[in-house]
């Protein structure tokens, strides 16, 4: 007759089923963990363009054209993820344009305007090509996000003008 005491626990071998099978888990989670934080913090550059593209068409319905603010705000780029307070106080063109984000950002902003036939000059540092869907022969504004959403050095740059609909996603791994 076996006694209580050997019976129990796990042997070897259950518990190794069991830390793979944790292990497999955890790889599965983690890059879509990952991916979820990557997009949540994306958000908050769609939806500040979107408000200063509505911003901009207001602007544009009172003062006849797209209001030029080419100040990039918060001065510097946040790195890593890192969040910054929106410039205080605030540049008087974004003051004038009236568009400020919530709380603290993730992102440098900016957005910049043209009249009829002039070309295409400004934009943040890292965003490429700011041309791309602005048809200069009427009045334009290009509004630019850029940021480093994990700190990997890649950063990330949203465009969205006054001649497209969509938001145009770039990086400085050289995808769009």
């Amino acid at each position: 007759m076996r006694s209580r005491r050997a019976e129990s626990g796990f042997t070897l071998m259950e518990l190794m089923i069991v830390v793979a099978i944790v292990g497999i888990l955890a790889a599965i989670a983690v890059p879509s963990f990952t991916s979820y934080i990557h997009k949540s913090r994306t958000t908050e550059a769609t939806s500040f363009l979107a408000e200063i593209k509505q911003r901009q068409e207001s602007y544009r319905a009172e003062f006849n054209q797209y209001a030029n603010v080419a100040t990039p705000n918060p001065a510097a780029m946040p790195s890593g993820g890192e969040q910054r307070g929106w410039g205080a106080p605030a540049p008087q063109n974004w003051l004038q344009l009236g568009a400020s984000p919530d709380g603290a950002v993730r992102f440098q902003f900016d957005t910049f305007a043209g009249l009829p036939g002039a070309g295409v000059a400004g934009g943040l540092p890292g965003c490429g090509n700011a041309a791309g869907g602005v048809v200069n022969t009427e009045f334009w504004f290009v509004a630019q996000a850029i940021g480093d959403l994990d700190g990997d050095g890649v950063t990330v740059c949203f465009d969205v003008t006054s001649h497209r609909e969509s938001v145009w996603v770039s990086n400085s791994a050289g995808w769009e």
